[in-house]
């Protein structure tokens, strides 16, 4: 006697053939695929997303991505109360105005940790999200790069030793994809990546802070002006987006203003939607260069959704808004990027740490996209 279902025994069947014939095909492709050994970067620390970790620059032949960790900050000051403070020595841990910690050694540890969500191991990096049919190492090869080593107060040394571990992953041909540390960092990432260059790189910033200090001295807040230095980014291609907060200055307004770069403030994006805004900085940044670099200061989100940020401001990006612009910025012609910022001090349930990880995975998400689909 068959069972009488209500769907119909003939769908019943179909829906039995469908799991069965998953199980099949699954075990073909398990059976296919390189599994990696639980690769370890240090002590208990995972490389980011189990990926293969590369100690050498030779170990980058042949590499579409490589994870590079740059754990120092460019700006160390005393003072936790005054809005411009001596460059000299750290804040005590209870500062209000000044946070730090973005050169812990939680730091890249937290985010390599949480990236184990989507670790490689599970499914060779298949996020439907992105694309229904795509896995992701099907398209692209990625490694971890390690970090640089981190020297306390030699900022000089700490940026020339970023610049060539950066420059290892150019020279390979790969994209690199970089935690910090504080905003320091991008200076010796464009450094590397722009020199060889021939063409004009657009710029692509989100952050609730201008950072166009005039100030050598002020590595975290000056680097826009020592990477416009470099020659090689027309402020024309040039866009911040979710400006906002009274710690912006006088100064950096009138630099904009005198730049002509494109500053759209968080107003802006609510205002317009953040689909109406990335149509605009997609245009800018593309317009008559060959890529562009992305830089995401994690104080651009609203501290509700992501909570441990060195300087927190209140009405920022939310998910969504950032989300929907990464990938935007992922399929496009994207050179290279930073995350930077994350101060796990004040993370909560490593929230903030699972959150850099989800953004480096959409990074490798839009990369392994563009190859899929010949995009590049």
């Amino acid at each position: 006697m068959e069972d009488n279902y209500l769907i119909g025994n003939q769908k019943m069947k179909n829906i039995k053939d469908a799991f069965e014939n998953a199980m099949v095909l699954s075990a073909k492709e398990s059976s296919r695929r390189e599994r990696f050994e639980l690769p370890i970067y240090h002590d208990d620390i995972p490389t980011f997303m189990e990926l293969p970790l590369a100690r050498k620059p030779e170990e980058l032949t042949g590499v579409d991505a490589a994870i590079v960790g740059i754990p120092f900050e460019g700006l160390t000051i005393t003072s936790p109360l005054t809005s411009a403070p001596p460059t000299c020595g750290r804040p005590p841990k209870n500062s209000v105005y000044w946070r730090m910690g973005a050169d812990s050694p939680d730091c890249l540890g937290n985010i390599r940790r949480y990236s184990v969500f989507y670790s490689v191991n599970h499914n060779r990096g298949y996020f439907p999200e992105i694309d229904r049919n795509m896995i992701m190492l099907d398209h692209i090869k990625a490694v971890d790069y390690g970090d640089v080593p981190y020297t306390p107060d030699d900022i000089e040394g700490n940026i020339d030793r970023a610049e060539a571990r950066v420059a290892d992953v150019v020279n390979a041909g790969a994209m690199p994809i970089c935690f910090g540390g504080d905003h320091t960092i991008p200076i010796p990432i464009l450094r590397a990546l722009l020199k060889p260059r021939t063409q004009k790189t657009g710029l692509i910033v989100f952050d609730s802070h201008s950072d166009l200090s005039y100030e050598p001295i002020n590595w975290a807040s000056s680097e826009w002006w020592q990477t416009l230095e470099l020659g090689k980014i027309d402020p024309a291609n040039f866009v911040v987006i979710g400006i906002r907060g009274a710690r912006n200055s006088i100064f950096e307004k009138n630099v904009a203003s005198k730049l002509g770069h494109r500053v759209i403030t968080i107003d802006e994006v609510k205002d317009r939607g953040i689909k109406d805004v990335m149509d605009e900085a997609m245009t800018l940044a593309n317009d008559g260069t060959d890529g562009y670099y992305f830089s995401l200061d994690i104080d651009v989100m609203d501290p509700s959704q992501v909570i441990s940020q060195k300087a927190p401001e209140f009405w920022g990006l939310t998910m969504d808004e950032l989300f929907h612009s990464l990938r935007r910025i992922s399929r496009g012609k994207l050179i290279g990027c930073d995350i930077n910022e994350y101060t796990p001090d004040y993370d909560v349930n490593g929230m903030g740490a699972q959150f850099c990880a989800r953004v480096g995975v959409e990074a490798l998400g839009g990369l392994a996209y563009r190859k899929m689909n010949n995009l590049e």
